[in-house]
Order: C-alpha cells, then sequence, then structure tokens
C-alpha cells in the first residue's frame, strides 16, 4: 500500500498478524532486503511491516531533499497508520540510526529497538570511511548512479562482502541498481535537522534493545554497535556467526531467529505473551 506524508509516497507492505513490529532498511537498499527474514517472523506470530524509506525503492523521492527529522517523521507515521499506536522496532545499518531518531523524538511509539549494524546518527567516522563514502557520492554525481553503485559502492567494504554469497548477490544487486540516489542528488543533503546530538542521550532510551552485529561487520561498525550496547541502559548484544554488515542477507534465519527470541522475551515481560 501507500502512504503519504508531507507530500511524500511512501511504499508500505504488511504482512502476518499479531504484535507489530517495523523493519527498516539500509542505506541505498529497499525493503527487499528483509524478504527471508519475514517469514520466520509471520510464523512467530507477528503482524510485520516494512517499507522503502523516500528516496528509495519505491517511495518518492523529494528534490528538496530530506534530513533525520523527515525519516524519523515517516517512520512515525508509519507505525500510527499501519501498526499502531505502537510498534517494535528493527533496523539495519542507517535503518538502525532512524529507529534511534524516532526512538528519541517519538518515544510512545516505539515498544523495542533491534539494531542491526547500527550507524549511529553524529557518530564521528574516521577519515577512511568518511572517504569512502565521499567517493560513492562523487561517482554518483560524475558517472550516474547505475555505474556508480556497480562500480563502486559493491565493492564498497560494507556490501563485498555478501557479495561474495551467491544468491546474496543477486539481491544485492537487484536493489542497489535500482537506488534512485535521491540523497545525493537533492539540493538538500541528509544531515541532522536538530541542535541536539543522538550520540549525547543514548542513556536516555528506556525501551528494551538488542544490538545485533555478524562476527565479520566492519571494524568501525562493531565498534559502534559495542558502544550502543554500553549506553543504552537496557541493552542486550548477538554476534551472529559467519556474516559481515549486511545479516539479513547474510545469515537471514539465524537473525530471525535472534529477533523472535528476542521480541518473545519483551512479550513476556509486557504481560502478552
Amino acid at each position: 500500500m501507500i502512504l503519504e506524508r508531507d507530500g511524500v509516497a511512501l511504499h508500505v507492505v504488511v504482512e502476518g498478524e499479531g504484535d507489530p513490529v517495523v523493519l527498516l532498511h539500509g542505506h541505498a537498499m529497499d525493503l527487499r532486503v528483509w524478504d527471508e527474514v519475514v517469514p520466520p517472523l509471520v510464523r512467530a506470530g507477528l503482524r510485520v511491516v516494512r517499507y522503502d524509506q523516500r528516496g528509495h525503492g519505491r517511495s518518492g523521492s523529494p528534490a528538496s531533499g530530506y534530513r533525520w527529522g523527515d525519516h524519523a517523521a515517516d517512520l512515525a507515521e508509519v507505525i500510527v497508520r499501519s501498526a499502531g499506536p505502537a510498534a517494535h522496532v528493527v533496523g539495519l545499518s542507517k535503518g538502525a540510526g532512524i529507529a534511534l531518531e524516532c526512538a528519541l523524538r517519538r518515544p510512545e511509539l516505539v515498544r523495542s529497538l533491534g539494531l542491526v549494524g547500527p550507524l549511529v546518527p553524529d557518530r564521528s567516522l574516521s577519515e577512511a570511511m568518511r572517504a569512502s563514502f565521499r567517493e560513492v557520492a562523487h561517482a554518483i554525481r560524475t558517472r550516474g548512479v547505475q555505474p556508480a553503485m556497480r562500480e563502486v559502492w559493491l565493492r564498497h567494504q560494507l556490501i563485498e562482502r555478501a557479495t561474495a554469497r551467491p544468491g546474496a548477490r543477486e539481491r544485492l544487486e537487484a536493489m542497489v541498481l535500482a537506488f534512485p540516489a535521491g540523497e545525493y542528488l537533492a539540493a538538500t543533503r541528509d544531515v541532522p535537522d536538530r541542535e541536539w546530538k543522538v550520540v549525547d542521550r543514548l542513556a536516555e532510551i528506556a525501551v528494551p534493545a538488542l544490538v545485533v552485529r555478524g562476527d565479520g561487520e566492519v571494524t568501525e561498525f562493531a565498534a559502534m554497535a559495542e558502544e550502543l550496547a554500553g549506553s543504552v541502559r537496557r541493552a542486550d548484544s548477538a554476534v551472529v556467526r559467519d556474516s559481515g554488515h549486511l545479516v539479513p542477507l547474510e545469515q537471514p534465519a539465524a537473525l530471525a531467529a535472534v529477533v523472535v527470541e528476542f521480541l518473545g522475551r519483551v512479550q513476556r515481560a509486557d504481560g502478552r505473551a
């Protein structure tokens, strides 16, 4: 279905019945990254909601650009209209950052957090990592979106381990080669739109959280996962074997099992199971 917020159409898919969980994809991907994770969640009695973020997949890409606050407001709208009054939220990479944003801006909407290979908004990245992202942006603007995605992004350290996996590579290519690259081509870049910093407010997050990473995660993102696990008050952590950054593509069954077990614990603590 299509939900509209602030003039932007969001492509949303809802499957199953039960306790609602919203899944957020990572940068340059779309909701298909969760294709193999969804069926086990539905079988576990969950109502699974996923959507293409603005500027991604089949959702709209505003010419004026968008910021963290737009992403958080989109997530809030999806929760209220598709999963309300509140939902569990599981995000991959940048999707985890959006989940954190929403948990701080609209805490009444978030029952728990699953943070997979998380990117923490406002957290300083190394010069090497920043340079790698600048290379992608430059390639998009000078060579075009598809050549940049194929020749630069699919070789990025966050992606390359998944591309070596038969099946995962084909699914990954299908998503990134369809990436509209809205955040690179828009007039306004995807930057923070608030005075406070997420990294300074992590201890305020009161809901249960699960921080998940692959055992082959990129060092810098593994460090962010450890920081989150130590900063969010009710956070647990899990490491998925034989996986790099893109756990839903590399080890979907293992990730689904970890998420189902975590949400079961949250439900029991809430007296809902």
